[in-house]
């Protein structure tokens, strides 16, 4: 298979994006006119309330094979990206962030995918080298989760990467396949290579991340992939807050050795009563995190409802694609 015989459909989660959307979108379209016979780019807007339908609905009357699919309401990255996976239709796929994600970086992850690797991920640099307390949180973040599933996934793993069909149907079958989407792909144990690449916004201009956001996807992550990782940060909290108190114990007979004017028993009950009240309401996180995946598997209606959808004017994937050569003259 050659690259410009690849049918790639490239997936991206856009929310208020109208000061950007159009330069960011001609780039991406000019990398795959130049590189590609067959691709489709499938935009998931989520809920914005700015402009940025407007522009896209300018740029699908003069690029071809763009398709966007509006969301309402608001239903975050995993959600958006799932909604575009779902809707994705390429012999492979890329999901990225067109804001920070040089579409460029592509041509390598495919050139790596077309000589048999399943899954291709993008590294960023500043990742990779720990620049930044966030980058670090964030990559031993990854190296535990993984370690807990027992997967093999680079700690410097983003949003920008590319794997092939087979891979994205491993994806589709997960019920829960926005809550552990980052993972996934390694889940699927198929082999894969890594590109490192700088990011189109360094970190002196400005947050690029949703801290808030990144948080609450971990909790799905932490919470949703088995019941084994649970349990076990359970039981290591456990362990750790029991060499707490042990430790706390330790001092309070230093304390009490070394100091006259000291209630008898007051330090070691407020003690017990702490750890106790703590280990409680660990417990009771634990159990809503789960009956929140109960409620969300139980409930029945869809994770996303599409308000909208439109796509270029010009889809050449119609005309090329899934139809018979009519000037073959059939055998007698």
């Amino acid at each position: 298979m050659t690259r410009k015989n690849v049918f790639l459909s490239v997936v991206v989660r856009i929310r208020d994006a109208a000061h950007f959307i159009e330069p960011a979108l001609d780039r991406l379209i000019a990398v795959m006119e130049q590189n590609f016979n067959y691709y489709e780019i499938v935009l998931v807007d989520d809920a914005s309330i700015d402009q940025t339908r407007t522009i896209i609905a300018a740029v699908q009357q003069r690029a071809r094979n763009i398709q966007l699919y509006a969301l309402a309401p608001r239903r975050g990255d995993n959600i958006a990206i799932t909604a575009g996976l779902d809707h994705a239709i390429g012999d492979m796929i890329v999901t990225m962030d067109l804001r920070v994600d040089p579409p460029e970086l592509i041509i390598d992850m495919l050139a790596k995918a077309i000589d048999g690797i399943e899954i291709v991920y993008g590294l960023p640099r500043e990742r990779v080298h720990g620049d930044g307390p966030y980058n670090r949180l964030f990559s031993w973040f990854v190296v535990a989760m993984s370690r807990l599933n027992e997967v093999n996934v680079p700690a410097a793993v983003s949003g920008y990467r590319l794997f092939s069909r087979r891979v994205l149907n491993f994806i589709l079958e997960a019920s829960d396949r926005h809550r552990s989407l980052i993972l996934l792909p390694a889940i699927s144990a198929y082999p894969y290579a890594t590109v490192e690449y700088d990011r189109l916004i360094s970190s002196k201009d400005g947050p690029r991340t949703r801290k808030r956001q990144t948080f609450m996807k971990a909790l799905d992550l932490a919470f949703s992939t088995s019941a084994r990782p649970l349990l076990r940060v359970s039981t290591l909290m456990s362990l750790g807050i029991s060499v707490l108190s042990l430790l706390y114990a330790v001092l309070v007979v230093i304390i009490a050795i070394f100091k006259e004017d000291i209630a008898n028993g007051w330090v070691s009950l407020s003690l017990q009563i702490s750890g106790l009240f703590f280990l409680t309401c660990i417990v009771l996180a634990l159990l809503s995190e789960y009956l929140l995946q109960v409620l969300e598997a139980t409930k029945g209606g869809p994770q996303y409802y599409i308000v909208s959808q439109s796509q270029s004017t010009n889809l050449t994937l119609a005309n090329d694609l899934n139809v018979v050569d009519q000037t073959v003259a059939p055998k007698p």
